[in-house]
């Protein structure tokens, strides 16, 4: 496969594993943790998501069928293209 160029890899505006480590440093290590998302309903509601602990090195692309603009790709994620998943 050809590596992608700059122009033509997805880029989402997301936080690092650094800057995510930082933002916990001061936090329990026994506290729970979930993530959200807006359902996309007209009130808006916060959906808690449940974390099982699984990463995993994913691709994304655009898609018009999600919220944020961006769906969890097909491709093997290697490089630049690379974000983790953690679900």
């Amino acid at each position: 496969m050809k590596a992608k160029t700059a122009e033509e890899r997805v880029r989402m505006r997301t936080m690092t594993v650094a800057q995510l480590i930082e933002l916990l440093e001061g936090e329990s290590p026994d506290a729970l943790v979930i993530f959200s998302t807006d359902y996309g309903d007209f009130h808006h509601t916060k959906q808690a998501l449940p974390l099982r602990g699984d990463v995993d090195a994913v691709t994304i692309e655009k898609s018009a069928y999600s919220n944020s603009g961006f769906a969890v790709g097909d491709e093997a994620a290697t490089g630049d293209d690379a974000y983790l998943l953690i679900s």
